[in-house]
Parts: structure tokens; C-alpha cells; sequence
């Protein structure tokens, strides 16, 4: 499945642990290797709540999976 922009995801740290995300961008090139841009779902719901864009983090698109739950929908 292609990731896109809203999506729950996982991604995997350094460390190996893994984290709720929401998916701000679906892959793309990064400076050298594929990312998604990823937010907590904090930052995406205080964002839907501000009218403004969330703060976010490129991950290699390589620890990033898709989760089969939609995150809530941003007004």
C-alpha cells in the first residue's frame, strides 16, 4: 500500500523501538535516501485544532510502515 498524507504509521528508531506517527507526505527523496515527513499525533491534531501546519521529521522511508487504522480527520 502507498502512504499518503494523514496516514497512521509506525516508524522504526535507531534503538529499534517503534512509534506512532501520522504520515505528513507519502515517500519522496530526501537529500540522499527516501523519507516521509512524519508528526506525532499531537502535533497533528493540535495542528487541525490551529489551522496550521504541523511541525514534522523526515524519516527514512525504509522504517516507516503503514498502519491499517486511519488517523481521525483533520477539519
Amino acid at each position: 500500500m502507498e502512504i499518503k498524507r494523514g496516514d497512521a504509521v509506525t516508524v522504526r528508531t535507531a534503538f529499534g523501538d517503534l512509534l506512532e506517527r501520522v504520515a505528513l507526505t507519502g515517500v519522496e527523496m530526501g537529500r540522499d535516501f527516501p523519507v516521509v515527513w512524519v508528526c506525532s499525533r499531537e502535533e497533528w491534531a493540535a495542528a487541525s485544532d490551529e489551522a496550521d501546519l504541523p511541525e514534522g521529521l523526515p524519516w527514512p522511508a525504509d522504517d516507516v510502515q503503514l498502519v491499517d487504522r486511519p488517523v481521525e480527520a483533520r477539519a
